[in-house]
C-alpha cells in the first residue's frame, strides 16, 4: 500500500487547537468514550471452541536431528539430574522453598525433552532440548549449592569457555546456504541465540555460579550457562548438517548485508516520516497519533486500542534490535535481515489499521459470528505464510503464530466479558492484517536478491 505522511509538524505548530481537532472534539467539551455506550454483543454466542487449529510451526531447516544426536541431548538431561535423590524428601532437604524449586525444575526438564511421538521442526527441537538442559542444570546446580559434597561450578562448563564457544560460533555464521532467503531464515534464529547470550546471559558476572550466595540464584546461573552451551552444540550441529546436505552451497553473507541495509533504509524513511524533522532518535516510539491524519472515532475505540498496542509492541525493543537504521550496521547479517523484515511488515500493518481508523472503523464485531470469522481469516492467512515456498514467509509465520495464544485463551476462558471478546477479535484482525502485508515485503526482498 502507499504509505501516508503524517501531519506531526502541523500539529506541533498548531498546538492545542489542532490536537483537539485531531481528537474529534468540538468546542470545549470532553470527547465521548466508546465504552460508555458500546454496541450490543451477545458474548454467550461467541464461539469458545475452534474447528481450525493454529498452523503447525513451519520447517525452516531442511534437516532433522539424527536419532543418535537426539539421544545424546536427552541423555545429557538424565545425567544432569542423576545426583538429585528421588524422591527428594523433607528429611533429605528440610528447606521447603529450595526443595520445591528443585522438584519443579526437575519436572520441567523432563517435560521439555521432546517425546518420541512429537514431530517438531529442527529449530524447535533444539530449543526444547536447550530448555530441558537449562531446567536440569538449574535443579542440580541448586542441589549442589546446598550439599556438602556438591560443587555448582562443576555442573556446566565455565563461563569463559562458553563465551569463547559462542564467539567462535557466531564468527562462522552465516554459513553457506541454498540461496540468500534460505540463509536468512535458517541462520537468523541461530545467530539470535548467540547474540542474546552475549548481550544478556553471559554479561558481567551474573552467569558465574561462584559469585552467587543464594542457592536458588546459584542454580539459575548454572542453568543459564548450560542453556547457552546447549544452544552452541545444537546450532553447530544443525549448521554442519545443513551445509552437508547442500548440492550447490553458496556464500550468502554479503547478499544478506546488502539487503538488510536496503530494507533498513526503507524502515528509516518511514520512521523519519512518523517522527518528523525535529527528533533526536528515530528508534523511539512515535506514538499512535503520528500514524493518523485524523481520528473520527473515539480514542478508546477497539481499533484505536489495537493501533496503540500493536505500535507499542513494534517499537518496544527497537532500541536494542539489530536493525540497520541510520549509521548503525549490525554485526550479524542474517539476524539483521529477518528482524528488519519483521519491523517493515509491522509498520505496513500499522498503516493499514490507521487507514481503517481514518475511514471510521471501530473494529467492534458486527455480531458473535464475526469473531469466529475473524479467527478463521487469521488462521488461513497465517497458514498460507507457513506453507509458502519462500523461506522468509515461513520465518515470519513463526513470529506470528504465537499471537493466537492470548485471544484464543480469552475466548476459551470460563468467564468472558465484552471487553475481552472484542480484544480477541481485534487481535485476530491484526494477525490477518500483518500476515497479509508480509507477502509484499518478502516479494520485494526476493526481487532485490534476484536483481
Amino acid at each position: 500500500m502507499t504509505e501516508r505522511l503524517t501531519r506531526r509538524d502541523a500539529l506541533a505548530a498548531a498546538g492545542a487547537v489542532a490536537l483537539g481537532s485531531l481528537a474529534g472534539c468540538s468546542g470545549g467539551g470532553s470527547e465521548p468514550e466508546f465504552w460508555d455506550d458500546p454496541p450490543s454483543l451477545d458474548v454467550e454466542r461467541v464461539p469458545s471452541e475452534f474447528d481450525e487449529p493454529v498452523p503447525e510451526p513451519p520447517r525452516l531447516v531442511p534437516v532433522d536431528f539424527e536419532p543418535g544426536v537426539a539421544a545424546a541431548f536427552a541423555d545429557r538431561v538424565d545425567r544432569l539430574l542423576s545426583p538429585i535423590p528421588e524422591p527428594l524428601t523433607a528429611e533429605t532437604l528440610p528447606n521447603g522453598e529450595i526443595r520445591e524449586r528443585i522438584e519443579a525444575e526437575r519436572t520441567a526438564a523432563r517435560k521439555s525433552v521432546p517425546g518420541s511421538d512429537e514431530s517438531l521442526p529442527p529449530l524447535r527441537t533444539a530449543e526444547r532440548y536447550t530448555a530441558a538442559r537449562d531446567h536440569a542444570a538449574t535443579a542440580v546446580g541448586t542441589w549442589a549449592a546446598v550439599t556438602v559434597e556438591g560443587d555448582p561450578s562443576q555442573v556446566a562448563a565455565d563461563v569463559g569457555t562458553v563465551r569463547r564457544r559462542v564467539a567462535e560460533t557466531l564468527d562462522a555464521l552465516p554459513g553457506p546456504a541454498a540461496d540468500p532467503p534460505a540463509g536468512a531464515a535458517i541462520y537468523g534464529p541461530i545467530e539470535r541465540w548467540y547474540d542474546e547470550a552475549q548481550r544478556q546471559t553471559l554479561v558481567g558476572g551474573g552467569a558465574d555460579p561462584d559469585r552467587r550466595a543464594n542457592p536458588i540464584r546459584t542454580g539459575e546461573s548454572v542453568g543459564d550457562v548450560e542453556r547457552v552451551q546447549s544452544s552452541v552444540e545444537a546450532g553447530r550441529y544443525l549448521r554442519d548438517r545443513y551445509r552437508a546436505s547442500l548440492a550447490a552451497p553458496e556464500p550468502v553473507e554479503a547478499a544478506l548485508r546488502r539487503e538488510a541495509k536496503r530494507l533498513g533504509r526503507e524502515v528509516g524513511e518511514r520512521l523519519e516520516a512518523l517522527h518528523g524533522e525535529d527528533v533526536e532518535e528515530i528508534r523511539s516510539n512515535p506514538g499512535t497519533e503520528s500514524l493518523l491524519d485524523e481520528r473520527p472515532v473515539p480514542r478508546d475505540a477497539p481499533s484505536v486500542s489495537l493501533l496503540s498496542t500493536a505500535g507499542y509492541r513494534a517499537f518496544e525493543n527497537l532500541w536494542f534490535a539489530p536493525i540497520p537504521v541510520g549509521n548503525y550496521e549490525p554485526e550479524h547479517p542474517a539476524t539483521a535481515l529477518v528482524r528488519t523484515l519483521l519491523l517493515r511488515v509491522r509498520l505496513r500493518g500499522l498503516d493499514v489499521v490507521a487507514s481503517r481508523i481514518e475511514a471510521g472503523e471501530t473494529m467492534f464485531p458486527a455480531d458473535a459470528a464475526a469473531v469466529g470469522a475473524a479467527r478463521d481469516a487469521a488462521i488461513e492467512s497465517t497458514a498460507s505464510l507457513a506453507s509458502s515456498a519462500n523461506p522468509l514467509d515461513r520465518w515470519l509465520a513463526t513470529q506470528f503464530r504465537p499471537l493466537f495464544e492470548e485471544p484464543d485463551g480469552a475466548l476459551t476462558a470460563a468467564e468472558r466479558d465484552a471487553h475481552r471478546v472484542v480484544e480477541a477479535y481485534t487481535a485476530y484482525r491484526w494477525i490477518e492484517t500483518v500476515t497479509g502485508e508480509a507477502r509484499a515485503v518478502t516479494e520485494s526482498v526476493a526481487a532485490a536478491f534476484d536483481s
